[in-house]
């Protein structure tokens, strides 16, 4: 059997080996990628390697600046726009969210008179007393030579309020039916000016902060309560309400120094500020 010329070896069929030229049995290298400039005066090596960092960086980064992102929005650092306004409700609504009984468990009331060591003869300002939830409470404490000034926008609340300090005999106790930017206090009068949820309803704070001055005596205190923006049960969104720390710079522009602070309440901060 003829093999192409090639001679036969009983039934086995020899071929000549195939020589394939030693450059054609490598693969073809492809055209290398221009280097990143910022990483061109690195070894190849070490460029390659950083460049597989960085990428496998990039989804770490893009989930922390979301995530930033996101936080940043949800807690504003500052107010950004006011709540709607509580004296537009019907007068009950008001009565009946100030005076419902399940507050006492996170208001903690008798706690926050106890804290502030009111004493016979001190006189307390109430601003936004509305119903007299803590108003009636500090008639009490500052008894029997002490003075409560109720001090509210809103004069149908303040005349619901006067009628059960005339029930409960709180002689003690004055309505003031104020302006939306000057509390209207009596000159060199008070010792304590408490706000408890009303902060957040003021546009100007630190003009309406000043406007109180001339109604405080000398070494007289300011308490603030209110809630923190994002808080699990904030009555408002993030944005109507004001941050801890804005409101400590804002007393302070109107002469006012951080003294204490209080964190037995689980919604809200409780600030204690002394004039200076």
């Amino acid at each position: 059997m003829s093999t192409g010329g090639q001679p036969a070896h009983g039934n086995l069929l020899v071929f000549r080996p195939f020589h394939v030229p030693r450059s054609e049995t490598r693969c073809r290298t492809p055209e290398r990628l221009p280097v990143i400039p910022v990483l061109k005066s690195l070894p190849e090596d070490r460029s390659r390697m950083t460049c597989r960092r960085l990428l496998t960086k990039v989804p770490a980064l893009a989930i922390f600046l979301v995530v930033s992102a996101a936080c940043t929005h949800s807690t504003p650092q500052t107010q950004q726009r006011m709540p709607p306004r509580t004296q537009d409700r019907p007068l009950q609504d008001r009565i009946k969210s100030g005076e419902r009984s399940e507050r006492e468990t996170w208001q903690k009331p008798d706690e926050v008179v106890q804290a502030l060591a009111l004493k016979n003869g001190d006189v307390v300002a109430d601003i936004g007393a509305g119903s007299g939830y803590f108003s009636r409470r500090f008639a009490g404490a500052v008894a029997p030579d002490g003075k409560v000034y109720a001090v509210d926008v809103a004069a149908d609340v303040l005349g619901y309020l006067q009628q059960e300090a005339e029930k409960e005999g709180l002689r003690n106790l004055v309505t003031i039916v104020s302006q939306e930017d000057d509390p209207l206090l009596p000159r060199d009068a008070v010792d304590l000016v408490f706000f408890c949820d009303t902060t957040h309803h003021i546009a100007n704070r630190t003009d309406f902060y000043r406007r109180m001055l001339p109604g405080l005596k000398q070494h007289s205190r300011l308490a603030i309560i209110d809630y923190p923006p994002g808080g699990d049960h904030a009555p408002h969104p993030p944005e109507q309400l004001v941050p801890r720390s804005q409101v400590i710079s804002e007393a302070g522009e109107a002469g006012f120094k951080l003294v204490d602070e209080f964190r037995f309440l689980p919604r809200q901060y409780f600030l204690v500020f002394e004039r200076r």
